[in-house]
């Protein structure tokens, strides 16, 4: 054997060596280390929460609990305030918006607009603080019977057109026999204060500005007519399968606020008038009013929320028959009560 020519290439291989494993163990960390940055972008994410007026969801904003709760699964929180539930319907069909509450008309107007919705619990019945039926102060409209023929400010595609419906209802009269005038809250409000509107379904706090304030006068409230409005915490079904512990967390923060009105009404209410930036005793009543709970829906609230879909089918304004509970999932409720 050639000893020259065999060291040689010993010291050519040895060099080599050198080279080219240094490059493949660097090759191998960089990565190791793309896969676990990978991964950790992939951990962290946002959830959108759009509030609706919702005392509770001021409180846990004021107070941080879902940013804090969050945080530890790696999650940020975005929140939004929206006057109604249409626009929020926009946001879950757009996945601008993960987690929110609505109303039924804007869940059954979104189930029939095919939207990806899933009623995680019950926020409420709906019986009081939801629905109201105020005349202006000067109006010579006593009952609903008066109504025939005037202009009435209402959303449509929400839980007050559902209620219009059913309060006509109760004096012969359909939505064809009044003059339903399309607005939103933050339209609707100066339309009645300047005479434009001869009547307006809406909710609290607005009702009791005008009631209390104005001196409007009230026709009729869901707890008058004893028609329920089941009012839900709801979740972007896609988003709620990808992250359910993120709505599991959510609804137990829902649980923090509801204990901490009964055990500290006071704090309650300031903090929610706080992050609110409404007058504290407009809170005060509209927090009274409003039977708060955060549990799975009975089944008389989820026959309720079906009928008025058949009502809404039946008069034209759901293009197709409705079956409410595939959209109602209590898994995540009844998780966070084991």
């Amino acid at each position: 054997m050639n000893q020259p020519k065999y060291k040689l290439s010993i010291l050519l291989l040895f060099i080599v060596l050198l080279i080219i494993l240094p490059a493949c163990n660097s090759s191998t960390v960089a990565g190791t280390e793309g896969k676990a940055d990978a991964k950790d972008a992939k951990a962290k994410f946002t959830v959108s929460v759009a509030n609706m007026g919702l005392s509770n969801l001021h409180v846990i904003k004021e107070k941080g609990w879902l940013e804090e709760e969050l945080a530890k699964i790696g999650a940020d929180v975005e929140w939004s305030n929206h006057p109604a539930g249409p626009p929020i319907n926009e946001g879950l069909a757009s996945k601008r918006i993960d987690l929110a509450v609505l109303g039924e008309g804007a869940i059954l107007s979104g189930i029939n607009n095919k939207l990806d919705v899933k009623l995680v619990s019950l926020l409420s019945n709906g019986l009081y603080g939801v629905n109201y039926l105020i005349v202006p102060a000067n109006s010579d409209i006593k009952e609903i019977a008066d109504l025939k023929g005037k202009k009435i400010g209402v959303q449509l595609g929400t839980s007050h057109h559902v209620f219009l419906l059913k309060a006509l209802k109760t004096a012969d009269l359909q939505l064809d026999d009044v003059k339903a005038v399309n607005l939103v809250i933050t339209d609707a409000q100066p339309a009645f204060q300047t005479g434009q509107l001869d009547a307006w379904v809406t909710a609290d706090p607005f009702a009791q500005i005008e009631l209390n304030k104005n001196g409007a006068k009230l026709i009729a409230s869901g707890e008058s007519l004893d028609v329920v409005s089941p009012t839900f915490y709801i979740a972007r079904g896609a988003f709620a399968k990808e992250h359910p512990e993120a709505v599991e967390i959510f609804l137990k923060v829902i649980d923090r606020a509801l204990q901490l009105e009964k055990e500290n009404h006071e704090e309650f209410i300031t903090l929610a008038a706080k992050n609110s930036g409404r007058d504290r005793a407009l809170i005060e009543t509209f927090a009274s009013n409003a039977k708060y709970e955060n549990n799975p829906p009975s089944e008389e609230i989820l026959k309720q929320l079906q009928d008025s879909a058949d009502i809404l089918t039946d008069l034209g304004y759901l293009t197709e028959k409705l079956d409410i509970k595939p959209y109602v999932d209590n898994t995540y409720i009844e998780g966070i009560r084991k």
